[in-house]
């Protein structure tokens, strides 16, 4: 870790003077295990003064092979009703802490990555009190794999690459083209707990080079359901292991339909309906074996395929729709793709085990 310290030196040149300047970190406090506390050094609560305004930038360094993750402990004992803490997480959202009766809020800071703690009082004084307490951990970045083509798709149970009790784990998705990440669940379908949403990351790019930071959070019901990245590249960075299911694709994939779902199989069966010209893919996470079963086919003629892949050309068609199958249809596989050109039809799903 000694050369990772010394490339970053010069990030960090402001002393620690009075306690109520803004002082920043020195780069010798980044250390693995280290803990760093201010404005006291204690970890004791601040009381400010009127008209305080500091800016605190909370950074993790990293290059291409090892680095450092943040965790930081805001403790707002704000006052004022005028005075707050505006937190700038790593993804760029902002959220504002007012006065709560000593209330402690936790972020995460992943290699690479800058979080920042805006302190701000009015002009009367309300003996506002914060602290800040950040601890420092030292990883090693995760390998880079290039993305599966043709018929095998690629899809990850983000928790499969935790390593034993290690808290970070992280692999990085190399591609030729710009990759689509979908969240394996819908808006209809949401069962990811609001405990995990800082638990897992996903980087459109590398620790080195980002271009902006995801959470599980981003996926919620009224937001998006995925994203493509500016870069070739995506890393997912997971810190607790957490059921955190995603399906990547190349954009080529993704582009000729309206719509792309990404959904685990289960042993409970589900049902699904399409809608103009989409494309579901589901896999099952735990085990091998899918059952369909067609239960309505709305519109005809039917223009709708079942594939062992992704939606392309290459992964081999294990039922073809231009008419009604009468019985349930059992598929050894992992993964497939139900493909609809404008045919609108309803169909329930579930694990073979």
């Amino acid at each position: 870790m000694g050369n990772l310290t010394f490339l970053f030196i010069t990030l960090f040149l402001v002393p620690y003077a009075n306690a109520l300047d803004c002082t920043q970190i020195w780069s010798s406090d980044i250390r693995d295990g280290n803990t760093v506390n201010f404005p006291k050094s204690d970890g004791s609560m601040q009381t400010l003064p009127g008209n305080f305004n500091c800016v605190y930038n909370i950074s993790a360094p990293t290059n291409s092979t090892n680095g450092f993750y943040a965790i930081v402990t805001v403790k707002n004992g704000l006052q004022g009703a005028n005075d707050y803490i505006l937190v700038k997480k790593i993804t760029g959202t902002q959220q504002k802490l007012v006065s709560s009766g000593n209330k402690v809020e936790t972020f995460k800071v992943i290699p690479g990555s800058q979080l920042s703690v805006q302190v701000v009082t009015k002009s009367v004084v309300m003996n506002s009190q914060f602290a800040v307490s950040v601890e420092y951990h030292g990883v090693v970045i995760g390998p880079k794999v290039q993305m599966k083509t043709g018929a095998e798709m690629n899809y990850l149970d983000v928790k499969t690459i935790n390593h034993g009790s290690d808290l970070f784990s992280s692999v990085t998705y190399v591609s030729k083209e710009h990759i689509v990440l979908t969240l394996a669940g819908t808006e209809f379908d949401y069962h990811y707990d609001s405990n995990v949403y800082d638990t897992c990351y996903f980087i459109d790019g590398t620790f080195d080079n980002q271009q902006k930071i995801y959470e599980v959070d981003d996926f919620a019901p009224d937001k998006d359901r995925d994203f493509t990245t500016i870069a070739h590249h995506l890393t997912i960075v997971s810190l607790q292991e957490k059921v955190i299911q995603v399906v990547l694709n190349p954009v080529s994939e993704v582009q000729q339909f309206d719509d792309l779902y990404a959904l685990p199989v289960t042993n409970t069966s589900e049902n699904y309906y399409t809608t103009n010209n989409d494309a579901y893919e589901f896999v099952n996470f735990d085990s091998v074996g899918i059952v369909m079963e067609v239960v309505k086919v709305i519109t005809w003629p039917c223009r709708a395929v079942v594939v062992a892949g992704p939606p392309n050309a290459e992964s081999k068609v294990l039922l073809s729709l231009d008419s009604n199958p009468t019985k349930p249809q059992t598929f050894n596989v992992k993964y497939l793709t139900v493909v609809s050109y404008g045919c609108n039809f309803e169909f329930t799903l579930r694990s073979s085990n």
